[in-house]
């Protein structure tokens, strides 16, 4: 068979299955063809017509849990994963070398802390401390400390401190300083002093050895020598006692000629 004789034969199978040729001709034409079945869809309303209003009553009434069940499906479906997931197990952890708490390098000797004797306390025996001390009561006993002194009550005994700060106290003892004695008009002390620096308003019985300069004001009263590299009497001041200084004590030679050579 030709070329032209399968092309024939091709265009009427097809006019045949659409019913435009063959001897079933009158009935396929009632027929719509394939074409015309898809083009016009079944529900089409006719173009002549009218057309039908909806009333409320023909709607159905939609479900109460409409729109409700994807979501519930979904958080189910969430909840059913996440009950049904198991953690892998955790390896355990290596020990920790190095302590997450901050490590407090300050010598404990550098503290701020102070230690307080209260007015109505009285303590018999010494006391040793890397702290400041505030002597309100009364102490028997030697007080040796590191850091600072404030006194306003009684102690018998010797005390050792930085500096010391005497306000309105009574003491019998030596006072050895590291900085500077201060004793207001109404302090007392009965006993020797050896500081860099004295400020004295009050009333010594005792010698002061003094490394740089001491201050006597207008109340102070001492009973007892003194030896300060520098010395300052204010007007009112008491002093019964040898005074040297010795601020040009290795000078001396430099200020004073051994003798007075008297030209002829």
């Amino acid at each position: 068979m030709s070329l032209k004789d399968n092309f024939n034969q091709a265009v009427k199978e097809l006019l045949k299955r659409d019913g435009l040729v063959g001897s079933d001709l009158s009935k396929e034409a009632k027929k719509k063809s394939e074409l015309d079945r898809y083009i016009d869809p079944p529900n089409k309303i006719p173009d002549n017509e009218p057309l039908k209003s909806i009333e409320d009553d023909d709607v159905p009434p939609m479900p109460e849990n409409f729109g409700a069940a994807p979501y519930a499906e979904t958080v189910r479906s969430a909840d059913t994963v996440k009950s049904s997931f198991t953690p892998p197990p955790q390896q355990p952890s290596a020990p920790r070398s190095v302590s997450s708490k901050p490590v407090d390098n300050t010598p404990y000797f550098e503290t701020e802390e102070t230690t307080i004797i209260s007015r109505n306390t009285v303590i018999d025996g010494n006391i040793r401390s890397f702290a400041n001390i505030t002597i309100e009561g009364s102490i028997k006993g030697d007080v040796q400390i590191t850091k600072n002194a404030s006194v306003s009550g009684k102690v018998v005994g010797d005390l050792i401190c930085n500096n010391a700060t005497m306000l309105g106290s009574s003491m019998q003892g030596n006072v050895t300083s590291k900085g500077q004695v201060k004793l207001d008009r109404d302090s007392l002390i009965l006993g020797d002093i050896a500081a860099q620096y004295l400020d004295l308003n009050g009333k010594i019985k005792g010698n002061v050895e003094i490394g740089g300069k001491a201050e006597f004001k207008t109340d102070a009263i001492i009973f007892g020598n003194i030896n300060a590299s520098t010395i300052t009497v204010l007007d009112g001041a008491t002093i019964q006692g040898f005074v040297n200084t010795t601020f040009l004590q290795e000078t001396a030679s430099n200020v004073f000629p051994d003798a007075i050579a008297v030209s002829e």
